[in-house]
């Protein structure tokens, strides 16, 4: 399995909101399960920088924004408590 490298994800958050804690969590927990960093993994509070949700498009946090080395996006909602979704997030092809 190929797996997106974490210079390609950020994490939109809400400051320290419950959801916004399992989010961390969670993406931790799974990017340590596949060898991979996750301080390595940019966040951004959308509390102090509003702005950013016009930047990339976020309605929504917890957001994990994955970006392709062709500069397509996707994202993907929640705490990212449900492993196999994320999981299928975080490979590629």
């Amino acid at each position: 399995m190929t797996v997106v490298s974490p210079r390609n994800l950020k994490l939109f958050v809400t400051g320290d909101a419950p959801r916004s804690k399992r989010a961390r969590a969670n993406l931790a927990e799974a990017l340590e399960r596949i060898g991979l960093d996750p301080d390595a993994v940019p966040e951004i509070d959308l509390s102090a920088d509003p702005v950013q949700t016009l930047t990339f498009g976020i309605f929504a946090t917890p957001a994990l924004l994955r970006t392709s080395e062709a500069g397509d996006t996707e994202v993907l909602y929640g705490d990212l408590s449900e492993r196999r979704a994320l999981e299928r997030f975080l490979a590629l092809g």
